[in-house]
């Protein structure tokens, strides 16, 4: 109770800080468990949940985030939520990452809770090895990952998470990349479920690193075809993972994926003010404009090719 690793009772009491051991019950204990009435929604995979739910103002809004969600994994949560919140919300933000459309993220790892609609209870987690190991490991600040979710579950990096490193997209001999489109038709579901919520969705930031890497490889025109084509999907979207200076600064991210904490404080403003900041508007765009300002970025942040030596 004390330490809460999965969230059932508010997270840990003894330390500002929860670790993220199985976001997925987590989430789902901590919606069930508080009381269900909120106004506003953000999904989506765990960069997303480096956003704080208090940033957007105005709203109360309930996160649902987890490491390397799926669009129909996310889809599960929302339909989850749709038939048991109190409300209709009036925003939900959707979280796009590029891994949707390229090696596909294909998880389907919905909690039977979920599956069963039912609400889950503590008993059917707690009394196990796994979570008593969890519990130690949260005492002795032996955290899973570099981030972590401060006292009020807000995503945090750990001091000593270090800066990016340079990255490599790379494969195996005789394999090629998965790039799909199946991930559109299931962020078209967050109309179905949500028909009178204003749906914003925003792809998330990535180093500028790998989007020079999706070029040389070839993979860039079919990225901004996933993403032009998910954003006629949402009453707005807005592109974070474009070249930028953000994205092309190691200091702000440790892996080139998860950014800093003010960065997505700076995208929940650019969601308010309904304007892009560092990132650019996607909505109504041509695949033309979106390749042209990608190639005017790269210009800018990227005119070498990958920015950092070995």
């Amino acid at each position: 109770y004390l330490v809460d690793p999965l969230w059932f009772f508010g997270g840990n009491k003894l330390q500002p800080r929860n670790f993220s051991w199985d976001e997925r019950i987590a989430r789902l204990a901590r919606f069930s468990a508080g009381d269900r009435d909120y106004d506003c929604y953000i999904f989506g995979a765990s960069r997303v949940g480096m956003m704080s739910e208090y940033a957007i103002k105005g709203h109360s809004c309930f996160m649902v985030s987890f490491e390397n969600g799926s669009p129909r994994e996310l889809i599960a949560y929302a339909q989850y939520i749709k038939r048991n919140a109190k409300r209709e919300p009036d925003l939900v933000v959707v979280g796009v990452d590029d891994f949707d459309f390229i090696d596909q993220a294909d998880a389907n790892n919905v909690p039977p809770d979920v599956l069963a609609n039912r609400a889950p209870h503590f008993w059917d987690y707690y009394f196990s090895w796994d979570v008593a190991t969890w519990s130690l490991k949260t005492l002795l600040d032996q955290s899973p990952k570099a981030r972590y979710f401060g006292k009020d579950l807000t995503g945090q990096v750990r001091a000593d998470a270090g800066t990016m490193p340079v990255l490599h997209m790379t494969l195996k001999p005789g394999q090629k990349w998965h790039m799909s489109l199946n991930s559109v038709a299931q962020y078209a579901k967050f109309r179905q479920i949500f028909p009178k919520a204003h749906l914003v969705g925003y792809a998330t930031p990535v180093a500028a690193d790998k989007i020079v890497q999706f070029k040389e490889t070839g993979l860039l025109p079919f990225y901004l075809q996933a993403l032009q084509k998910t954003s006629a999907q949402f009453d707005e979207m807005y592109d974070f993972s474009i070249p930028s200076q953000v994205t092309s600064d190691p200091k702000l991210t440790y892996d080139g994926s998860h950014y800093q904490p003010a960065v997505s404080g700076r995208i929940a403003a650019a969601i308010q003010n309904h304007e892009p900041s560092f990132g650019i508007v996607l909505s109504g765009r041509t695949p033309e404009e979106i390749t042209r300002l990608y190639a005017d970025r790269l210009e800018i942040y990227a005119p070498q090719g990958i920015s950092r030596a070995e």
